[in-house]
């Protein structure tokens, strides 16, 4: 009874510190600095399900000693599906999360029971709604229903992977894109039959040839964008595999990368390249020129270290996963899309 009676007395005294003790609302941050129109601005992070749901811990929850769900170790990849569902790799607990913003639900992906990854990486989903996952260590493509029930693996017989990471489907369904990133290609299956319906590339520097590529993404319009890691580039093909182009290069100048990660393009077909190595996010044009770089190492707010998955969401939120800090960062791309939800708000 006497726990009880401190626990209300608790609760009642941090009621009244927090309720006279209102948040100041923080500054915004923008990029590019006034007197630039901002093309980006930096929304909030989270760094579990617990913070996504909810951006703070209820006073009740300190008081009575609920325990929040626990946080990311080391996420990686991430991708937001059709339905706004959003998905990420953590190569440290070795699990993959699905947080859903509608429902407020939030699972982890199992099979029999328990996580079947050793080191997920990439994560992506088809028109059917169908998930997979790269993983890195066992060399192997996990495939989910929409509603996360296992369903088979993709490299235990026939199709040979080595390290797979980076991975997309096209908008028709019908293609999976993987990028192999140890045979230096990618592979494009038809994930029904498993039959390769081709291999595009090979190891070299010249246009179409790879040395060790990472993520990959695919536009509206079938285009494939590789991140040519090594080579310090990223490669366009169209929908049939031939080369189209190629932009960037080694460096540490605007438009050069150091170490390219993450790739996605938005729906006005910019198109994002992380760099691990300088902590932030180039932004290109169609045509590979360089327009803009948001985010820089730290801690703090719209800042990031070691910086590695990219996805764009069909409201063209950017989620940034912030690997040494253990946390998403959610930027919003501030086009089209933002001026009409702008529009909307009251």
């Amino acid at each position: 009874m006497a726990k009880i009676f401190l626990k209300v007395f608790s609760f009642m005294i941090l009621a009244i510190l927090f309720t006279g003790c209102a948040p100041k609302k923080l500054p915004e941050i923008i990029w590019p600095l006034p007197p630039d129109q901002p093309r980006v601005r930096f929304d909030r992070s989270f760094n579990g399900a617990q913070t996504f749901h909810s951006t703070s811990i209820s006073v009740m929850d300190v008081v009575l000693g609920e325990e929040p769900l626990p946080g990311f170790s080391k996420p990686n990849g991430i991708h937001v599906d059709r339905e706004g569902r959003i998905f990420i790799t953590d190569t440290g607990f070795g699990m993959v999360l699905m947080l859903d913003p509608k429902s407020k639900a939030s699972t982890t992906l199992t099979a029999g029971g328990r996580s079947p990854f050793a080191k997920p990486v990439g994560v992506t989903t088809d028109v059917q709604g169908n998930i997979y996952v790269s993983d890195s260590a066992s060399d192997i493509i996990y495939v989910f229903n929409r509603g996360g029930d296992f369903i088979k693996a993709l490299g235990m017989k026939d199709n040979k992977f080595r390290q797979p990471v980076g991975l997309a489907a096209d908008p028709s369904g019908k293609r999976l894109y993987i990028v192999d990133t140890h045979e230096h290609h990618v592979v494009v299956l038809d994930p029904e039959s498993e039959n390769v319906i081709m291999r595009i590339g090979k190891r070299g520097r010249e246009d179409g040839e790879f040395n060790f590529p990472s993520q990959i993404t695919v536009d509206s319009k079938g285009n494939i964008y590789v991140v040519d890691t090594m080579n310090g580039r990223v490669q366009v093909f169209d929908s049939e595999g031939r080369f189209v182009r190629a932009f960037g290069r080694l460096g540490d100048g605007p438009g050069m990368f150091a170490r390219p990660k993450g790739i996605a393009v938005d729906s006005e077909g910019h198109i994002y390249v992380v760099d691990s190595a300088f902590n932030n996010v180039q932004i290109f044009d169609a045509e590979g020129q360089i327009l803009l770089a948001f985010g820089g190492f730290g801690e703090g707010r719209g800042e990031q270290i070691l910086p590695a998955g990219l996805a764009i969401d069909s409201e063209d939120r950017i989620y940034l996963v912030d690997q040494w800090n253990a946390r998403v960062n959610i930027y919003e791309y501030m086009g089209k899309k933002y001026e009409a939800r702008k529009g909307k708000s009251p």
